[in-house]
């Protein structure tokens, strides 16, 4: 049983479409027709040839990656070599897109037959279908996985239902978003401004607060300059699209969050994807395409949240270098967590800051407030500050927000021991479950680790088990994930203690063990 997603994160993702002959069909046209040039007049028939219907290679790709969003799912390149056609295009979505067990999830999601009449009266069938999802988790003894209300939180203990756990569900990585010294700067930043900002920091909503806080994250980070915007998923899906406009391409590696998919989307550019972590791959795609378009970003993460693994940061500067790219880089889960002294992934390799174009980031994890920014040139940031509509138009960051952020980066400076023991405990966790058989995935030197199950049922299961022994992790199910690899998610701390660590790890050692599929 799956549950309605709308981004990559838990909760994020929407509903695939049906994937019937006619579904599929229905979809890939309509995206190949987006992708004709406008001055197309007539329809585009599924036997038609794409070349003569004014697709070209470059239309093609767009039409691509936006099927695959739509599918929430990757087209490998050999897949693509023999389309000529659009019946060619629906023909490999129908055959190739899903694997078996992807297969059988949604076939085990699918609305029942007795509701297939209301589909032609009902205006939010989508509504209904996420009723009865919720509907089979509690007719097969399963309880919703999500949004589970923390009745108070207490460094990595929670109470949820009256009952005290320790939880592995946050990104306060460094265990400042309850630090006494960043709530005092975040009260005080009351006293001096009130709770919000009240208007965007280009007419009225700026303080001293915010500025200062852009200073000490461009001296953080090593750049020359930074802006605080209002929120880190806003910051991605709205910095792409205006950076990038027609004649611009946008590249970004396939397991990218979905604000960078939500940003490249919107953009007038071209769009594609690439291989996870891929330079190699990326070094051919921009040797083939970046002479047909005026401008080409590249946009990574700093660590990723599913899986926890990072990119080889000096390959790609390389290829970014070779190919006059521009670097677009997501720091959300690796600013504070990467590097001796928490600095991010430039710190982790000791790469120089300035050798990058865009740091994005948020303040929101381990920085342990709320908001989003950007760092990088003078220049373009001071370019990206005035103009970015997510910005302009959006009502800056509350004082308190700010001020707790500020007070973060200046904790972090005075305590680095924190990213040390942040280390330490997450290789300890990663130690004690490879000891213990179970699989982390490409987890390594980030405080993100996954437990793959193999089922999202398995996955739930799992989870309520663990809370049912007092520890919180929440699980990651089709489609945020391929079916085989879903999993429970553990977010680890500086927090967490190695008595809490060891706890955890043996009794999800039990409760695989009781979940192996017969």
């Amino acid at each position: 049983m799956t549950i309605v997603q709308s981004g990559r994160e838990l909760g994020g993702k929407a509903a695939r479409p049906a994937h019937s002959r006619l579904a599929i069909t229905r979809l890939v046209i309509e995206e190949l027709e987006r992708a004709r040039p406008v001055a197309s007049r007539s329809r585009l028939e599924p036997g038609a040839a794409l070349a003569d219907a004014g697709i070209d290679a470059a239309r093609f790709l767009d039409a691509v990656v936006r099927i695959e969003g739509r599918y929430q799912m990757r087209f490998r390149e050999e897949w693509l070599r023999d389309v000529r056609t659009g019946d060619d295009l629906i023909d490999c979505v129908e055959r190739r897109m899903f694997d078996a067990a992807d297969r059988a999830a949604e076939e085990r999601a699918k609305p029942r037959a007795a509701g297939a009449d209301a589909d032609l009266t009902d205006p939010f069938p989508e509504c209904r279908a996420l009723e009865e999802r919720l509907a089979g988790l509690t007719a097969t003894g399963l309880a919703n996985p999500f949004l589970l209300a923390n009745e108070r939180v207490d460094g990595r203990q929670a109470r949820i239902n009256g009952r005290d756990v320790v939880a592995y569900t946050s990104f306060d990585y460094l265990g400042l978003a309850c630090h006494a010294d960043v709530k005092r700067a975040a009260r005080e930043a009351i006293d001096r401004f009130g709770c919000s900002a009240s208007a965007s920091r280009m007419v009225g909503g700026n303080n001293t607060i915010l500025d200062e806080l852009d200073a000490e994250l461009a001296a953080f980070i090593g750049t020359e300059r930074a802006v605080v915007f209002p929120c880190g998923y806003g910051t991605n899906a709205s910095v792409l699209q205006h950076l990038c406009g027609e004649g611009d391409l946008i590249l970004y590696d396939e397991l990218a969050h979905n604000s960078i998919m939500q940003g490249a989307g919107a953009a007038k550019a071209g769009k594609r994807s690439f291989r996870h972590n891929d330079h190699a791959q990326l070094d051919g795609l921009l040797r083939d395409l970046r002479p047909q378009y005026r401008r080409v970003v590249v946009a990574i993460e700093g660590v990723y949240s599913m899986d926890g693994d990072y990119p080889d940061l000096p390959r790609f500067l390389e290829v970014k270098r070779r190919h006059d790219a521009v670097l677009y880089v997501d720091e959300a889960h690796s600013i504070g967590t990467m590097g001796p002294e928490g600095r991010g992934i430039c710190d982790h390799f000791g790469v120089d800051p300035r050798e990058g174009d865009l740091w994005m980031g948020t303040i929101s994890k381990a920085l342990g407030a709320q908001g989003g920014y950007l760092a990088g040139s003078d220049r373009l940031i001071r370019y990206l500050g005035f103009t970015t509509p997510a910005f302009v138009f959006s009502t800056a960051c509350s004082p308190p927000n700010a001020a707790a952020a500020l007070e973060a980066v200046r904790v972090l400076r005075r305590e680095p021991w924190r990213v040390t023991r942040l280390r330490e405990r997450s290789e300890l966790f990663l130690k004690l479950a490879d000891d213990a058989g179970l699989d982390t995935g490409p987890s390594g030197d980030t405080p993100v680790i996954p437990v793959i199950t193999g089922s999202s049922s398995r996955a739930i299961l799992v989870s309520q088990m663990l809370l049912d022994r007092g520890i919180n992790a929440r699980p990651i199910l089709y489609p945020a994930v391929r079916e085989a690899a879903a999993r429970v998610r553990f977010f680890v701390t500086c927090e967490h203690t190695e008595e809490q660590i060891v706890r955890t790890v043996e009794t999800l050692a039990e409760v695989m063990a009781a979940t192996e599929p017969r």
